[in-house]
């Protein structure tokens, strides 16, 4: 199976922001056109007659409105709120209704899909059991090149098979599938649309069509997009009526946008930001704890590090908790030897897995340990190694603290802070030397797509992974937990596939192919007259119809 490559932790650039002008209600220009100036004033109370508008700040533009391109953090929040998925994510991550509005896996290869009767899309046309099918395989599509594309690696066959009723056949069993109908795989466009539009959809001149809770109103490129409700929408009616999402690139400007109430609605998980607000009287900080984390990833490939007691002492030198105190506080937590803390513990019993995480090896902060594994390893006397990190705050702060570290086990290591092209070249497999990947260990993010375990443990820990284009940044290799990522593939039953993805993390832990640094909460900066619910899987679950008004 393909994997993604690119990191979905640059999420934190969504709140980079910019001095807003503002933004007033709709003056009724249409197409392009920017709207005007509303300031602080531009969302009012819920009432009769009465427009709510929601002002948003982000970083970044998206590069297009097509669900097919819908993979990036300056799109997700925008296509979501246009764009429906046959799933859902509910806030706790599990998957629910959409335009599907049942469904059931019928064995591991067979997934039926039950249409919503009545829905529509935003232009008042019926959606059709024949739109489902043509965005489902239009995704699947090669040619157009989807970014979700790989998603569909195991699919065999998208079919109609009722009259309101998608059957999904797949070649072989693949756990990940059930997940993908609720993320931007999954999205439903209008086939009449598109091909009218032809190249310019999802485009500034060819704007999107879907069956969410709002519709394109305006898209002024370089400055904003404007979204308003849609009245065909076959849910619940959202409290608010009007989004005006606003670009921006710079983090003092966001600030100050929220507090002079020229920005209403923002994402970041820059802590001095966040900081900024704890005791603002009109921003609240929403701040969970998400699946996604920070990583030392050691080569496994390479010497030193296919010596299992030199990763041993390595982790064991490293001091997560402090890393993680300095560098996020409040808005990050301690790591144990899983990828993922409690918001990941999503399959079977949630009693397992702590049960579980607590008889895993301990690799926590201890110098003493950690020279002790040294000292069992081929290079008891230390060594000359290099980390690669992506040029930013966080990962340059615990590499210096890492470099410390090692001096206490005669480890040199040299710092080495690439560019964000370098990074990822070196993060999936793109620079590869004899088969084998041209770093000694580096600095990685890690955010699944999938709210299952599985999420991590093929991506980063499956052996098929390490070669190019692959996101196993360790370059691991285990037999025994390979077989158990196939087993678990093989069965529907929840705590089964529980069973044996813990028995694959324990092979794995012991093995210490990674260190993980900390675990990333999901954080927002959202005036204090709306409420927001956010949900580990936020980035396919992040829209504005769920955004509601309080005061």
């Amino acid at each position: 199976m393909k994997k993604k490559v690119w990191s979905l932790l640059l999420i934190a650039a969504l709140a980079v922001g910019l001095l807003l002008t503002g933004c007033a209600k709709d003056n009724g220009s249409g197409g392009n056109a920017p709207a005007g100036s509303s300031g602080g004033d531009a969302a009012v109370a819920a009432g009769e007659g009465e427009e709510v508008e929601l002002l948003v700040i982000v970083g970044g533009e998206p590069r297009s409105l097509d669900p097919a391109y819908n993979y990036e953090t300056a799109s997700f929040h925008v296509v979501n709120s246009i764009s429906d998925s046959l799933l859902a994510f509910d806030e706790a991550g599990a998957l629910k209704p959409s335009i599907a509005d049942r469904w059931e896996a019928v064995d591991p290869t067979t997934y039926v899909y039950h249409i919503r009767e009545g829905a529509k899309f935003s232009d008042g046309s019926d959606l059709t059991i024949e739109d489902v099918i043509y965005s489902l395989e239009r995704i699947r599509d090669p040619e157009l090149a989807a970014d979700t594309q790989w998603m569909y690696a195991s699919v065999a066959s998208i079919e109609q098979t009722g009259d309101r009723e998608v059957t999904v056949k797949l070649s072989q069993p693949d756990a990940n599938w059930q997940y993908v109908p609720a993320t931007s795989g999954g999205q439903i466009v209008s086939k009449a649309y598109v091909e009218e539009k032809g190249d310019s959809f999802g485009k500034n001149d060819g704007g999107t069509l879907g069956t969410g809770p709002y519709k394109l109103e305006s898209w002024t490129a370089g400055s904003q997009i404007a979204l308003t409700r849609n009245e065909f929408y076959w849910g619940d009616k959202p409290d608010i009526d009007r989004v005006v999402v606003n670009f921006a690139s710079d983090a003092n400007a966001v600030q100050l946008a929220l507090e002079t109430g020229q920005a209403e609605f923002a994402i970041t998980n820059a802590k001095t930001t966040l900081e900024s607000f704890e005791n603002s009287d009109t921003i609240n900080v929403i701040n969970k704890p998400s699946i996604g984390n920070s990583v030392v990833s050691f080569n496994t490939q390479k010497a030193p590090f296919d010596d299992v007691n030199v990763r041993r002492a390595i982790a064991s030198a490293i001091d997560s908790a402090g890393i993680t105190q300095s560098q996020l506080g409040s808005y990050g937590s301690v790591p144990g030897d899983l990828p993922f803390g409690e918001a990941g513990y999503t399959l079977g019993s949630r009693d397992s897995w702590v049960s579980f995480n607590a008889g895993l090896p301990d690799y926590s902060y201890d110098l003493d340990k950690a020279k002790e594994y040294l000292a069992q390893s081929a290079y008891p006397d230390g060594f000359a190694t290099t980390i690669y990190f992506k040029p930013n705050d966080i990962p340059r702060a615990a590499a210096q603290v890492i470099q410390a570290a090692l001096k206490e086990l005669n480890i040199d290591l040299t710092l080495n802070e690439v560019q964000l092209s370098d990074y990822y070249a070196y993060a999936y497999g793109g620079q590869i030397t004899d088969g084998i990947r041209d770093y000694d260990i580096g600095i990685n993010d890690w955010q699944p797509d999938f709210p299952d375990p599985i999420g991590h443990l093929t991506p980063q820990y499956w052996s098929q992974n390490a070669g190019p284009g692959g996101s196993n940044y360790a370059a691991y290799s285990n037999p025994e937990v390979d077989a158990l990522i196939e087993a678990q593939n093989n069965t529907t039953d929840p705590n089964e596939r529980a069973k044996l993805i813990q028995e694959a993390f324990a092979l794995a832990a012991d093995d210490a192919p990674y260190k993980y640094l900390y675990y990333m909460n999901n954080s927002l900066l959202l005036n204090k007259k709306y409420e927001y619910e956010l949900s580990p899987m936020w980035i396919f679950g992040l829209n504005y119809k769920d955004v509601k008004v309080v005061g």
